[in-house]
């Protein structure tokens, strides 16, 4: 099915042509369609990965999935053999993260409050910056003050410090002592959509650059917490999904590995012509 021919091209050098069944990709381009199709394999790699994360963060409350889109080295070769041209090397992925809200799953934990709606709580990292995040699993630091995963959770006069882990919070976020006595309201902030947001790592965002924090209409649920947005079925697709690259990774390999035995023949019946 394969063969190489070598012509005399105006008579000043001489190409090649990759032959098949179905399609010829002249010499200039077969160093072209091995970028090709090892940017295709950065691509899949990539792919499993964001898969693979998502994956692994099927138990991780209030997390947010990650969709990813390109064009697969399967389209583009089924172009190629249509058209006749050489496709363009891939730029890369669209990486897109999926805010859906997960499902809310009660835990009688005090210390525990998901957000009903669209928003997030604003916490203050270690350098001084702001993130936000949707994980409402709280604790208590050695300053008393409240944490999310040791990060400082901003109420609407700043910091807020409680006694105790005894507290009650209501639908707008005020949370009160054991005795009843209002100590603090969480500041729940909100952004117009799509969310100006950038994912720093497991449940953390970080807004983009002139991103305007908007007042959040959401409502706090004590005592559930948001699960991940990957649930089962949707993880059960994503394995598929990633069996999938990975077949589409063992393609391109064969690609590169062939284009490079086709290089190495013509060089050698080149020095031998």
């Amino acid at each position: 099915l394969y063969s190489l021919r070598f012509l005399n091209v105006s008579g000043r050098e001489r190409v090649f042509i990759l032959v098949t069944n179905r399609f010829a990709v002249k010499g200039g381009h077969m160093r072209e369609s091995m970028m090709i199709a090892g940017k295709a394999m950065d691509i899949a790699l990539e792919r499993m990965d964001v898969i693979s994360n998502n994956l692994a963060n099927v138990s991780t409350s209030a997390y947010k999935k990650d969709m990813i889109y390109s064009s697969s080295f399967k389209d583009m070769m089924t172009r190629q053999i249509a058209t006749g041209e050489v496709p363009e090397i891939p730029k890369g992925n669209i990486v897109v993260t999926d805010f859906e809200a997960g499902n809310f799953r009660f835990t009688g934990e005090k210390m525990n409050a998901a957000i009903d709606g669209d928003g997030f709580y604003k916490i203050q990292l270690a350098d001084g910056s702001f993130g936000y995040t949707r994980a409402g699993e709280f604790s208590i630091n050695a300053e008393k003050q409240l944490t999310i995963h040791g990060r400082v959770v901003m109420g609407d006069g700043g910091s807020i410090t409680l006694e105790d882990t005894e507290i009650t919070m209501d639908s707008k976020g005020v949370i009160y002592n054991r005795k009843g006595d209002r100590q603090a309201s969480l500041l729940l902030v909100n952004f117009e959509q799509p969310y100006p947001l950038e994912k720093a790592g497991g449940t953390l965002f970080i807004a983009k650059e002139n991103a305007e924090e908007l007042p959040s209409t959401a409502e706090i649920k004590q005592q559930y917490i948001e699960e991940s947005n990957v649930s089962a079925l949707s993880a059960m697709v994503e394995m598929i999904n990633l069996m999938d690259v990975m077949r589409q990774y063992e393609t391109q390999q064969k690609m590169i590995q062939y284009q490079d035995d086709a290089t190495e023949r013509m060089i050698t019946q080149l020095t031998q012509g």
